[in-house]
């Protein structure tokens, strides 16, 4: 692995190999906890900026993304279901209105939302076409 990691002439992640890589690079490199200023700690940020271009080219978001497919997919990273939401956007039925596409979200359950489950809350605005 450590030869699709050689940076000796810096560029960006050519190919799929190089990013899966640099994402094994940053989980050992977040592992060893390393203090501000560190060789490592600069090899992290240096990794987490090649990463999010790559990301960013590779994997857009899709501007057609709607709310309710945002919240499906940080619960499902989180491990949370649809009724963990109740205590946070106000019970079952907003829940359910909001992923029937019945009912916007509040700000206020917006910022529930960006609290507990860290969404921007661009990502939670309906955007009218």
């Amino acid at each position: 692995m450590a030869e699709l990691l050689d940076f000796t002439k810096p560029h960006v992640l050519r190919d799929e190999a190089e990013y899966n890589a640099a994402v094994a690079e940053i989980d050992r490199l977040l592992d060893t906890d390393p203090p501000p200023g560190s060789e490592d700690y600069e090899r992290l940020a240096f990794f987490s900026v090649l990463i999010q271009a790559y990301e960013d080219t590779h994997f857009p978001i899709d501007e057609q993304t709607t709310p309710q497919e945002v919240v499906d997919f940080m619960l499902e990273q989180k491990g949370l279901t649809r009724a963990d939401l109740a205590k946070w956007i106000g019970g079952r039925s907003r829940t359910s209105e909001f992923f029937k596409g019945v009912r916007s979200l509040s700000i206020r359950q917006i910022e529930a939302l960006k609290a507990h489950l860290g969404i921007p809350a661009d990502l939670l605005i309906k955007k009218l076409s």
